[in-house]
């Protein structure tokens, strides 16, 4: 008869609070709400939010993703989520990553320098090209005058002789 009490009680405790939806998972002690499939697109998204305090399941473990959302209900939920963000921020140390910054932001500056300085070298080299290049370039235009001169003169001179011969 013992026994039998002792079965008893156990599947009465095992149908309440394991198998009764609400009560073993309510989201209450960090499980998930009752009312969010886990097979449902919003599931992670609900349970990231619930498990960094941000939605807070109702008194039966429900979330209720299927009512309207209150202006109030927002304003908490965005309250909860600053506050969660100040709390972070105000116990991050940022310095190393400042100090990373600053370092990197030196050897952009030195490597920036550097080719600025070779900017300018190339710069200088290039005016010189094209001043050796200008100056050629009238020598060029010279020879290239001397020889359309000379190729006139010819044809003209052909032309005269001809004239002469043949009138």
């Amino acid at each position: 008869m013992r026994r039998l009490l002792l079965v008893v009680t156990a599947l009465g405790m095992v149908s309440v609070w394991g198998l009764t939806p609400g009560l073993a998972d309510a989201g209450i002690t960090g499980g998930a709400f009752v009312d969010v499939p886990r097979n449902h697109p919003a599931y992670s998204a609900v349970q990231n939010l619930l498990s960094r305090g941000i939605l807070v399941p109702t008194s039966s473990g429900q979330f209720m993703g299927d009512q309207p959302l209150l202006r109030y209900d927002a304003a908490v939920w965005l309250d909860r989520a600053i506050r969660n963000l100040e709390a972070k921020l105000s116990t991050t140390d940022l310095t190393p990553r400042l100090t990373t910054l600053e370092n990197q932001i030196s050897s952009v500056s030195s490597d920036l320098n550097r080719v600025s300085s070779e900017l300018s070298a190339l710069s200088a080299r290039v005016n010189a090209l094209q001043q050796a290049v200008g100056q050629g370039g009238d020598i060029a235009q010279k020879a290239q005058l001397g020889v359309v001169l000379g190729l006139t003169g010819i044809i003209l001179g052909l032309a005269a002789l001809a004239w002469l011969i043949f009138f």
